[in-house]
């Protein structure tokens, strides 16, 4: 229903009839659009209408600009529109004054751009004696695209019901194939849409064309709206019950419960009437110590101590007691966390990992390092809740081909897969999980010393210069700007990456130990990598790479990895041959002696990678207790930066 329409109808009821030809001469004066219809007459009021009793009803009190975001391409022009709304809830024009911290905006609304970039747009009121009323829209310019071969709308159909709204959005693409953002002009043959694409069905059932077509009017795109009859008149109002009997109590259960952190509990409530029979109640679940969801799921929190659970209804509640024990060297809260890469599903990887078990022999490790998908993210927590876990995740791991463009690091398909997680629920779940401490961090990137010729062709991000750590400092900025509470960092040896230069946003490193990088001094390693964490203010999280990191004597004697009792000639041994040539695996001395020297020293300890064979081996399960009982007595370390 328009403004003119709901005002008109109001004056015909009222005492004051004169306003009516005056308001439809009005309804009579808009004006044009030049990418979408206008439906934004000159404002009718003058700056002491508001005064008059007559017209209070319809003074904006909030000032909303149409479209509120807009993708257009350089020196298209388009129209903004005012629409105030009244005390009475009434869409109305407004009166405004128009500015913009980029390109040029009009008196009427006009904008245009001439240079790429994201711009506001701002609406100020322009009515006297009234407090100012503001509101932005964000404007989008993009260059033109001379190759430009298609365009998309999405959804290609909709089904409205009159007066309801659909947002169309358009992609163009180019003759080979890529994706980009356009600008295009609106139209629709039924219905209003705005320049920004957002389309309001009108009241005619039927079905309709949303058209958008590229600036030079040489390519469109068509998607349907059905608009159905409107809805039928409800149905008179059935008798009212006989009132039910008072409620007298409320019964909370379990009345007590003793949980680890992060562990969850079902608690229920039902009611007792007056007369003695039980009853089922809704209530409203508060807590303290963790969060309780409207269903009553409790989930503990970090912290030990004593909290409550309340159930609340009509004025009556109940509360149950509850006990949060932090076992120890497991569990948020307490100790070094400790674990390995790929510790779901024998060391599987990739999209689906998130739904494959636990592995069998990680019943020393409470942090898994994993690469996550979006579509996965919200069981993997759920799941690391349910084993006590701490997570460090990896949500932009996996193959490096996928965030390369002709062979280098293309920033562009990096944001695009971090931009998966950019969704409600997993903003809400990864900031409850930091908090709550299930989340240990986030790394952006694996190894992005690996440039040039380094290390295997496949892994290689580019040539040397491709990755700097001010380039990876921005890659930490985009994920916080999703998470903001989330520690990011990410995983390379502190000596081969830019040791001379800092990072300024990333929170922690991933230094991963291997015999062969410092001639197997790991106390060099150790404390070199200890004094950068401290000069840099960032967090280190210690790594050894238990199947490629063992002592051997290459390249003089090369994948010689002798197993005891057989030895090096001079002394020494191996764990057996490691998974790429000239490596050989840890020992269990090794690994007990080097796991508690890193270990104990960082905010986390992870190994690479989750083997059942190396981990469940006895002399190696046994070393894997003794740093685990030994990390778990430690107290806890931060990983995040400091301030």
């Amino acid at each position: 229903m328009t403004y003119t329409f709901k005002l008109a109808r109001r004056l015909a009821v009222s005492r004051t009839l004169g306003m009516l030809p005056a308001l439809i001469l009005f309804a009579a004066c808009s004006g044009g659009d030049a990418t979408a219809p206008d439906s934004s007459p000159a404002h009718p009021l003058t700056s002491g209408s508001q005064d008059d009793p007559r017209f209070r009803h319809i003074v904006p009190v909030t000032v909303r600009i149409n479209p509120s975001r807009v993708t257009i391409e350089t020196n298209q022009l388009i129209r903004f529109q005012a629409q105030g709304t009244t005390a009475a809830g009434d869409t109305i024009p407004a009166a405004v004054q128009w500015s913009a911290n980029g390109g040029t905006v009009l008196s009427d609304g006009r904008f245009s751009a001439a240079a790429t970039g994201t711009f506001m747009v701002v609406a100020r009121s322009a009515e006297e004696r009234q407090q100012e009323r503001v509101d932005t829209a964000v404007v989008e310019v993009v260059r033109r695209q001379p190759m430009l071969a298609s365009l998309a709308i999405a959804p290609g159909t909709t089904t409205l019901s009159p007066g309801l709204s659909q947002t169309f959005l358009v992609t163009g693409y180019l003759k080979d194939g890529r994706a980009v953002p356009v600008g295009v002009r609106w139209s629709a043959t039924g219905g209003d849409i705005d320049a920004g694409g957002n389309y309001v069905a009108g009241d005619t059932a039927g079905t309709y064309q949303v058209i958008a077509t590229n600036t030079r009017l040489t390519i469109s795109d068509t998607a349907l709206v059905i608009i159905g009859a409107p809805a039928p008149p409800p149905p008179p109002p059935a008798t009212p019950p006989p009132p039910a009997p008072a409620l007298e109590k409320v019964t909370l259960i379990p009345a007590s419960a003793t949980l680890a952190p992060s562990a969850t509990r079902q608690f229920a409530a039902y009611g007792t009437l007056q007369g003695g029979d039980s009853v089922a109640v809704e209530v409203e679940f508060t807590a303290t110590g963790g969060t309780v969801s409207r269903e009553g799921l409790f989930t503990a929190g970090s912290s030990a101590g004593s909290y409550r659970v309340i159930a609340t209804a009509a004025g009556l509640s109940d509360t149950s007691d509850l006990t949060i024990n932090v076992p120890l060297s497991s569990g948020p809260g307490t100790g070094i966390p400790f674990g390995t890469f790929n510790m779901y599903g024998g060391g599987a990887a990739g999209p689906l990992s998130w739904s494959i078990p636990l592995s069998t022999g990680t019943e020393h490790f409470n942090l898994s390092t994993d690469f996550l998908a979006p579509e996965g993210a919200l069981l993997r927590i759920a799941s690391a809740r349910k084993h006590n876990l701490k997570l460090l995740m990896n949500m932009t791991g996996g193959e490096h081909s996928r965030y390369k463009t002709n062979g280098v690091f293309d920033m562009a398909k990096w944001q695009a897969v971090m931009d998966g997680y950019d969704t409600p629920a997993i903003r809400a779940a990864v900031a409850a999980a930091v908090e709550d401490g299930t989340i240990l961090g986030n790394s952006v990137m694996d190894e992005p010393h690996n440039v040039g010729t380094v290390g295997h062709l496949a892994n290689s991000w580019g040539p040397a210069g491709t990755m700097t750590k001010a380039r990876v400092d921005q890659m930490c900025a985009y994920v916080k700007n999703i998470f903001p509470t989330l520690p990011v960092g990410v995983v390379h040896d502190h000596a081969i990456f830019e040791p001379a230069a800092s990072y300024k946003v990333c929170d922690f490193i991933v230094d991963q130990y291997a015999w062969v990088k410092t001639s197997g001094d790991i106390t060099k390693f150790r404390d070199d990598a200890l004094a950068m964490a401290r000069r840099d203010g960032i967090g280190i999280i210690f790594s050894l790479n238990i199947l490629g990191g063992g002592e051997h004597h290459w390249p003089r004697d090369p994948w010689n990895c002798p197993v005891a009792p057989a030895t090096f000639p001079g002394g020494g041994s191996t764990g057996g041959r490691g998974p790429y040539a000239p490596t050989c695996r840890m020992t269990a001395a090794q690994l007990r002696n080097w796991g508690l020297s890193l270990g104990s020293v960082g905010c986390a300890f992870t190994l690479w990678r989750y083997e059942a064979g190396f981990v469940t081996k006895p002399e190696n399960a046994a070393a894997l207790k003794a740093i685990a009982d030994k990390l778990g007595s430690l107290p806890a370390k931060s990983c995040r930066r400091a301030v």
